[in-house]
């Protein structure tokens, strides 16, 4: 029986900033007690973190997976990268620029959805043309859940999609698309890779629009937030526990 979670923060430079540092400190506090890892650069220095978070150990892969982020697409695309975590049920995607007000993962876990990230109000839509749906079977989808930055995510559903759609993953890495867009859209047209709907997702995470999905959702404040200050911070501002750094 695989662990149930491993919470994951990608790490690319030596140093946080302080609003960086601020929303990674809230989220931690609020994890207390879960497994967490950081994910890093091979030729990262590290000191920083030691220092400043000397219980949280690294997970190193080729430093080129975070030199851009086209590269850190190819890692989240990675068969290997999900085979690495293939003991724990579920990992949650934490980014630096993500915050967690209140730690709901136990009750996300016990849903059958198999990715969860913050919704795009105005959706994102492709022509799908290839593999199964090439030619006279293309599929035109539209979907609105949802960014990665902020992500739940089913490790052996995940590495189910990848191997279910490889040239999808082929033409993603070629065009240097985002990683979170694969999992939407080739997740909609999955035998069997359950996303939840834009509503319901605003309740685990959101990021565009935040103030609108409050008001959908029967103003309720999601477990997080990613690039929350980046957006609307005035939204945010009442459900944080402290003051943040100024931007």
């Amino acid at each position: 029986m695989p662990d149930k979670l491993l919470v994951l923060v990608p790490l690319y430079k030596g140093e946080l900033s302080l609003i960086e540092q601020y929303s990674l400190d809230v989220s931690l506090q609020n994890l207390a007690g879960r497994n967490i890892r950081f994910i890093a650069p091979k030729n990262m220095l590290r000191s920083y973190y030691q220092t400043r978070y000397p219980a949280i150990e690294f997970i190193l892969f080729d430093s080129h997976y975070f030199a851009s982020i086209a590269g850190y697409n190819r890692l989240l695309l990675a068969d290997f990268f999900y085979q690495q975590f293939i003991s724990y049920e579920f990992l949650l995607i934490l980014q630096t620029d993500a915050i967690i007000l209140r730690d709901d993962l136990d009750v996300w876990l016990n849903k059958s959805f198999d990715y969860i990230g913050a919704p795009w109000p105005d959706g994102n839509e492709l022509f799908v043309n290839l593999g199964r749906f090439e030619g006279e079977f293309g599929k035109r989808v539209k979907v609105y859940v949802g960014n990665g930055g902020l992500s739940l995510r089913r490790v052996n559903k995940c590495l189910s999609l990848l191997n279910e759609f490889p040239v999808a993953v082929s033409v993603f890495l070629n065009t240097g698309s985002s990683e979170d867009l694969f999992f939407s859209y080739m997740g909609a047209l999955s035998i069997d890779f359950i996303i939840p709907n834009e509503i319901t997702a605003s309740l685990f995470a959101m990021e565009l629009k935040p103030a609108y999905y409050y008001e959908v959702n029967g103003r309720r404040t999601p477990m997080g937030g990613h690039a929350w200050w980046k957006y609307d911070l005035d939204f945010w501002l009442p459900f944080l526990p402290s003051p943040p750094p100024q931007v």
